[in-house]
């Protein structure tokens, strides 16, 4: 698998941090990210090992077995006769951080000058001029965090700076090595806030003397990135953005790749991790146009970066840039500029809802892909609609997921294939069944048991949207508390409910589109049985304010007539707006 040289060798603590190893974590690596839970579990998991050789052997410390903790793999980057190394911290950079952390809170705790020196040396290199070393960090974190690093870790006494500081007040990660530091310090407190002496010198003994890392050394970037990427993919918690940065990076010429290193954690600071991951989805589908066959990541190295080998590395970082921005504008603002007030805002009220109310994501892509391709707003907002159109229509009808994504892909391949815009909704994927499956749509409107749709997601939404086209030239916002509620109650109990519908009535229609309402907030069984008229007034229209809703508060009575002729009407107007191209 791999033709240059590796190797793999356990090393004690206390010679992992010596001077025959200085440790730098490149810009591209991620940022310092572990929680509570993990640097709980590395304090514990190393107490319990003291305790049972303690309990083996007393206190025979020369019987103690030693205890593995993990493995790291390094690049080198200059090597000297004598052993010595600088290395690139490919993987590991998590775990070596917080060791280093580790070690620094204990310095600080630690009475004996003499163990604060020892320590302070595992973590900072002093200069010896007789002995040809030069002053240098033992581990060199990423330059975002370097400053911070040096001043309350590296330096004697900086960790206790950092005693009831305001972690919102710095960074992501700057904050987690803040949250380190006080796992490690309340590690060694007791309940009262002192010093456990006594834990604190045999925990240092052991750490320094009895742990062990597997280190495992080349020195090619190329290998050292295989072996990277075969011991992540298998399960760890790595994304596969954070796989993709590191396989893209890594090929990028040393001189610019902080450059491209900076472009790519800008776009996952200003987007976040799974907004991150997602538009690197929309990349896969708009590139493969067809269902997943295995990791995003997988897919990339096998076929996308094969197919195309000139994409992988700053083709694909500026890319993931392009697509971020278009994702930023056209979907999360929902921003385009028509030159015409009314449609901008019909085309922000529409990808909001779209965004908001739809189940799945994967259309974003296709809109995506337009705006990539033909860069008009105009033509932007006629696609969106036409696309709407045929994501309802099928979802309505109970398409299958597979067979909706099918849909996404395939309108994906039409706009790849048309040269100008507004052909692509004039595409077979759009029109050719278009009778057949309106019909069918029509059907699934009419249902009895319409309300129970899309786990009630679907009927939701057809009115959201029929609330929207009464808005017309408004802007609107829906939130996340809207529910469906009943005209005539599932359970009717009131006198005049069971008076103006037979059972068999309330059975046939009380789950229909016609006899459902939006409102914002909780429901009220009570409230929802009363008559029509006070229902409306104390219940229904005190719970939003909603157009669709208000229409049947100028009825004075709910009865098959009404409920027949809404029915109608609704389905009429779904119709109009859903199969019209």
């Amino acid at each position: 698998m791999f033709t240059e040289k590796i190797k793999a060798k356990e090393y004690y603590i206390k010679d992992l941090f010596s001077d025959k190893f200085l440790f730098e974590i490149p810009d591209y690596q991620r940022a310092y990210s572990w929680n509570r839970e993990n640097l709980n579990q590395l304090v514990d998991d190393i107490e319990e090992s003291i305790e049972l050789n303690r309990n083996e052997f007393g206190d025979t410390f020369e019987s103690y077995e030693p205890y593995f903790i993990g493995s790291i793999v390094l690049c080198s980057k200059e090597f000297k006769d004598d052993g010595w190394g600088l290395y690139d911290v490919i993987d590991g950079q998590q775990r070596l951080t917080s060791i280093i952390m580790l070690i620094a809170c204990l310095r600080d705790m630690i009475d004996s000058e003499d163990y604060k020196t020892v320590l302070s040396s595992l973590i900072y290199q002093k200069p010896n001029e007789l002995l040809g070393i030069k002053e240098s960090l033992r581990v060199k974190v990423r330059g975002k965090e370097l400053d911070f690093f040096k001043e309350y870790i590296l330096s004697m006494g900086g960790t206790l700076k950092l005693i009831n500081e305001d972690k919102s007040e710095f960074e992501e990660a700057k904050a987690n090595m803040i949250t380190a530091v006080e796992v490690f310090r309340e590690k060694f407190l007791d309940e009262e806030g002192n010093i456990l002496k006594d834990k604190i010198n045999s925990f240092i003994k052991y750490l320094l003397q009895k742990v062990v890392l597997v280190v495992i050394t080349t020195d090619s970037f190329t290998s050292a990135f295989r072996l990277f990427n075969v011991i992540n993919a298998r399960g760890l918690p790595l994304t596969n953005s954070d796989l993709l940065k590191s396989e893209n990076l890594r090929v990028i010429s040393s001189d610019i790749r902080a450059k491209y290193a900076d472009m790519w954690e800008a776009d996952e600071a200003d987007l976040g991790k799974d907004n991150m991951e997602m538009i690197i989805g929309f990349i896969r589908t708009m590139k493969l146009k067809k269902k997943a066959n295995t990791t995003v990541f997988e897919e990339f190295n096998k076929n996308i970066f094969v197919n195309d080998p000139e994409y992988r590395g700053i083709k694909f970082v500026e890319h993931i840039h392009s697509v971020k921005e278009i994702y930023s504008s056209y979907i999360l603002d929902a921003s385009i500029n028509t030159g015409n007030k009314a449609d901008d805002i019909y085309y922000k009220n529409l990808i909001t809802i779209m965004r908001r109310f739809l189940p799945y994501d994967e259309w974003m892509a296709a809109v995506v892909r337009f705006v990539e391709k033909f860069n008009d707003d105009s033509m932007t907002l006629e696609f969106v609609k036409a696309l709407e159109k045929r994501i309802v229509i099928d979802w309505v009808n109970g398409n299958s997921f597979a067979d909706r994504l099918t849909r996404v892909y395939k309108i994906i391949d039409a706009i790849d294939n048309c040269d100008n815009g507004l052909d692509v909704k004039k595409a077979d994927i759009f029109t050719s069944d278009i009778d057949r499956t309106a019909a069918y749509f029509e059907n699934s409107l009419n249902d009895i048991e319409f309300y129970s749709k899309g786990r009630m997601m679907v009927p939701k939404y057809i009115l959201i949207r029929l609330d929207m086209e009464m808005a017309r030239d408004k802007e609107v916002s829906y939130s996340d508390k809207i529910m469906l509620e009943h005209i005539l109650p599932r359970n009717a109990k009131d006198v005049y409910w069971t008076t103006n519908f037979s059972n068999e009535q309330r059975r046939n229609y009380a789950n229909r589109l016609g006899n459902l309402i939006l409102i914002s907030g909780t429901k009220s069984t009570k409230s929802n049985n009363k008559a029509f008229a006070e229902k409306m007034s104390s219940y229904i229209l005190k719970k939003g304010d909603f157009n669709i809703t208000k229409e049947i508060a100028i009825l004075s009575d709910w009865n098959m007539e009404n409920m027949k002729n809404r029915q109608k009407d609704l389905t009429e107007r779904c119709k109009q707006l859903f199969t019209k191209f």
